[in-house]
């Protein structure tokens, strides 16, 4: 079972919260059981708010801050981790990449952005309804730049659906151009590239694409969206998007077979 130690409050609100109510809690000298009384659950309820196990609920906070006289601090922070991407404090996917040790990506419909061509990604951001193109595309080529171009780069292995490589982006020369870095990429010992084919039929990569980063030996997940990313840390969540992962695995074409796909889809862009 989780315990504080496994707790990061440098990073994630929630973690925060977890830490400062055993703080408070101790500092009053009151026991777990006490709490429990307080706001009508049981002990191991209040143990796992503790460990970060479930998160404090808004009406719990209210409860403990009234009784408490703690000035609305666990209303305010259940406030603001609520509003925030996932409570966590870092503020961006670029930040998590550049740690990671090991990324694991599915994509549904764009290859995937560490994937990407300047041309293909020059592409795909100027579709977009906001923002400075140039400025974006250079935080994708950056990206790529503290996956890549580390001394020791992280294993990387993406799952793209085959749609991805049907559905032209910009002209022939730009998907052309990004399938032949996709057979580059798959020729690297610490890449894998494998694709799912029509035939998976329906299967759990439809609902949409994600990332998961092993980051200081702890897995995270990051969702896509058109707008702006989710990023996910608590370790129910994760697993959940780690078995989703694994499950499409065993729909994708093994590695050899996928790179020879490559290969004919490079054909119909010449």
């Amino acid at each position: 079972m989780p315990g504080q130690q496994d707790l990061d409050p440098d990073r994630s609100m929630w973690h925060f919260i977890a830490t400062q109510l055993r703080f408070h809690r101790e500092q009053r000298r009151i026991t777990e059981q006490q709490v429990a009384d307080l706001i009508d659950r049981t002990r191991s309820v209040v143990s796992r708010y503790e460990s970060g196990m479930i998160r404090l609920p808004l009406k719990i906070a209210r409860i403990i801050d009234r009784d408490w006289d703690t000035n609305l601090l666990f209303t305010r922070l259940v406030g603001f981790a609520s509003a925030a991407q996932d409570g966590d404090w870092l503020v961006g996917l670029s930040d998590w990449e550049r740690r990671a040790t090991r990324l694991r990506m599915w994509e549904l419909v764009l290859i995937p952005g560490l994937l990407q061509t300047e041309g293909y990604a020059r592409a795909v951001l100027a579709s977009g309804l906001t923002g400075d193109l140039e400025e974006r595309l250079q935080r994708r080529m950056d990206r790529q730049t503290a996956v890549f171009g580390r001394a020791e780069p992280p294993q990387v292995s993406a799952l793209i659906n085959w749609a991805c490589l049907a559905h032209p982006i910009g002209d022939n020369g730009i998907m052309r151009q990004q399938v032949e870095h996709l057979i580059k990429l798959a020729e690297l010992p610490h890449v894998s590239i494998r694709l799912v084919q029509p035939d998976a039929n329906a299967h759990p990569g439809l609902s949409g694409a994600f990332e998961l980063l092993t980051v200081d030996a702890r897995d995270v997940a990051y969702t896509d969206d058109p707008d702006e990313g989710r990023l996910i840390i608590s370790p129910p969540d994760v697993q959940r998007y780690a078995l989703r992962y694994d499950r499409i695995g065993d729909l994708a074409v093994p590695r050899g077979p996928s790179r020879a796909l490559l290969a004919e889809a490079l054909e119909n862009y010449s």
